[in-house]
């Protein structure tokens, strides 16, 4: 028997070195997905022969990932279900093939990243020619397994995004990031995991490929909505069956009907066809549709954006958006925004930013009624008082109070001063203690205020809340943490004594629940009448509205966890809201949304009763100066004062909750 003959290692070792100085062989990743891709059971609804005219939009972001294309950075801001993962399975099995070199597949927690190894293994055995170059799975064999999957000229390795150490250790020249927008924003501490990913394939040069895909989800917190906005930010046009127009499919377009069943887009050539288009003509139009782009970009990026109203033929149909749609809306209406939210990201690939989908600042001030600041509109049974704090001035919100807690804007004022200066809590006093006249003639006054200590004067705060308490003026402190109360069940003692023991008659401090209430206030935003509706007096500033609006809620992930959280959608003031926030907390203090509709009707009745004293003493007009001297110190109570009553000046019948 013959000797097996013994290779020479300097000829292996030369001729492997020459062959890594040649060029990569042409490879276009739309073509050969075209000739050798199949789709394994289980990994889609077409199993089979992968066939691109399913989805000809996939033809180019497959293109721009080949080889041959320029482009170092591929970015879909991309529905669900169309053809994210498709595309970069197809580039990663491509790649393996005939452009072999490390391969990073990131997910944003570890199921999805097993289930994405699952999907990879399952193609791998599917396709012939990558069924021959990867390593076969083994007992006791690394290089195959559930997290790395060897193949002649490199490993492919799939990992989460969280781990700084999956992002520092490994140098690959292809990167595929999928569902970024649910990443980690500062993985351990070094910073955003697209850049440290990044990193790890700068050793390569022009050669390296990044490819990063997501639905997006809300304006201003949206990795993949930033990375479309610096790529030339490629739409995708069809042409009109009727009138050869290209556009794109926007749903503002959709003309549905949900009774009928029925759903057809109209052309958007409204002076030359305007026509129906009916869903049948759809896999024409994607045919002989094609990418524009609407930016120049950075040169070294391409992005793609694609909504479900380009699904194929026999996935998502438009009426089943319309359903779907109709569906978010009548949630949105009840206050509840997630479905309108989730509809906006996986169905339109759009962001969603809650406060300018439901309260545009322009929108709130043509709501403004014909009523004066400090003056009562009908409806009106309580008042409550806010106060925040800043360092050149005290600002001031009155909000009036009716059934179901609907709310009037009653004052909205400045009080120009140093908060050191005790001058300028005696002008806020001044305020607090002045009745404003009901429209019945009644003098209604401040059932209970609260005023902001967590700035840099919260002793001041403490100094003024402490000999108030009486009058139900309240030191309050925001707390962001989720599902917190509006405001707590009990006060927290801030003054101590010489030996550190808590004093059992000094200040007291409230906390807030912020989150919570400003969730209450945003989801009843936009009711221009009814329980929980907010009313606007024309004399309001544009700035006030401008600040009413001023946050929003985004949800970020952190460690593969959902964390939603209140923000400033710019670097604007947010007064407006903050006192808001606090005349709710105040409110709930009160107990007002517990009342119920006799409790409502007790307040109404002791406004106005139906018979009135003929001996009491007629109430001034509202325009009367008020001799502030002559204003004794409040009780508490809302309700005002009757001239028959002489204890302190103030009724105090003691049949409300907060007495």
């Amino acid at each position: 028997m013959d000797a097996l003959p013994i290779a020479d290692g300097h000829v292996v070792y030369t001729q492997a070195f020459m062959r890594g100085l040649l060029p990569d062989p042409p490879l276009w990743i739309d073509e050969w997905s075209d000739a050798h891709m199949r789709i394994p059971p289980g990994g889609g609804a077409e199993v089979g022969p992968y066939k691109i005219a399913r989805t000809p939009y996939a033809r180019e972001p497959m293109q721009c990932l080949s080889p041959e294309h320029p482009s170092k950075r591929v970015v879909g801001m991309v529905a669900s279900q169309l053809f994210k993962t498709q595309v970069g399975l197809n580039w990663m099995c491509g790649s393996i093939v005939g452009a072999p070199a490390n391969i990073l597949a990131l997910m944003p927690s570890l199921n999805l990243a097993k289930r994405l190894s699952n999907r990879i293994g399952k193609t791998i055995d599917e396709v012939p020619e990558c069924r021959k170059t990867v390593a076969s799975p083994r007992s006791r064999d690394a290089r195959n397994t559930i997290d790395t999957k060897e193949f002649r000229g490199g490993t492919l390795y799939i990992t989460t995004a969280g781990s700084a150490a999956n992002l520092a250790e490994i140098p690959a020249r292809y990167i595929y990031g999928d569902e970024i927008d649910r990443w980690e924003q500062n993985v351990g501490g070094e910073g955003d995991p697209i850049d440290l990913a990044e990193a790890r394939g700068s050793t390569f040069g022009r050669n390296a490929k990044f490819y990063y895909t997501s639905s997006p989800t809300l304006e201003g917190a949206s990795r993949i909505a930033d990375l479309f906005a610096q790529s030339d930010q490629r739409h995708y046009y069809v042409p009109c069956p009727h009138c050869g127009r290209m556009q794109i499919l926007v749903w503002e377009q959709l003309d549905y009907d949900i009774e009928t069943k029925r759903a057809q887009y109209r052309c958007i050539n409204t002076d030359d066809c305007g026509a129906l288009i009916d869903e049948a003509a759809k896999e024409t139009m994607l045919a002989n549709g094609e990418w524009r782009a609407h930016a120049k970009g950075d040169g070294e990026t391409v992005g793609f954006t694609l909504s479900t109203l380009y699904s194929p033929p026999g996935w998502v149909t438009w009426f089943g958006l319309a359903a779907q749609y109709d569906k978010a809306k009548k949630a949105l209406e009840r206050g509840d925004q997630e479905p309108m939210q989730v509809f906006y990201n996986t169905r339109l690939a759009r962001t969603w930013n809650s406060v300018q989908e439901m309260t545009k600042w322009e929108e709130l001030k043509k709501r403004a009624e014909d009523y004066q600041l400090r003056t009562i509109p009908d409806g009106v049974l309580a008042l409550t008082a806010s106060v925040d704090v800043q360092g050149n001035r005290l600002e001031l919100k009155i909000i009036g109070w009716g059934e179901g807690l609907e709310r009037w804007v009653i004052d909205y004022q400045v009080i120009h001063g140093d908060p050191s200066l005790d001058a300028t809590w005696a002008a806020l006093d001044e305020i607090l203690k002045t009745p404003i006249i009901h429209p019945c003639g009644y003098r209604m006054t401040i059932a209970a205020a609260g005023v902001d200590s967590g700035g840099h004067h919260t002793q001041e705060v403490y100094a003024f809340t402490r000999n108030r308490q009486h009058r139900h003026v309240l030191a309050l402190k925001g707390a962001t943490k989720p599902n917190r109360p509006v405001i707590s069940g009990k006060p927290s003692k801030v003054d101590v004594t010489w030996n550190g023991q808590t004093e059992k008659h000094g200040a007291e401090l409230w906390f807030v629940g912020t989150d919570t209430a400003k969730d209450w206030l945003y989801n009843r935003m936009k009711l221009p009448s009814g329980p929980g509706a907010i009313h606007f007096s024309k004399d309001l500033p544009d700035e006030f509205y401008q600040q009413l609006v001023a946050e929003r809620r985004l949800t970020r992930y952190v460690k593969g966890f959902k964390r939603s959280e209140w923000v400033k959608a710019k670097a604007d003031r947010n007064e407006a809201l903050d006192l808001a926030v606090y005349n709710l907390a105040i409110a709930y203090y009160l107990n007002l949304h517990r009342y119920k509709e006799a409790d409502w009707e007790r307040l109404r009745m002791r406004i106005n009763p139906p018979q009135r004293d003929i001996f009491e003493s007629p109430a001034p007009e509202p325009e009367a100066p008020v001799e502030h001297e002559q204003q004794p110190a409040s009780s508490g109570l809302f309700i005002g004062r009757k001239e028959s009553t002489q204890t302190d000046g103030w009724v105090n019948t003691g049949d409300e909750p907060w007495l």
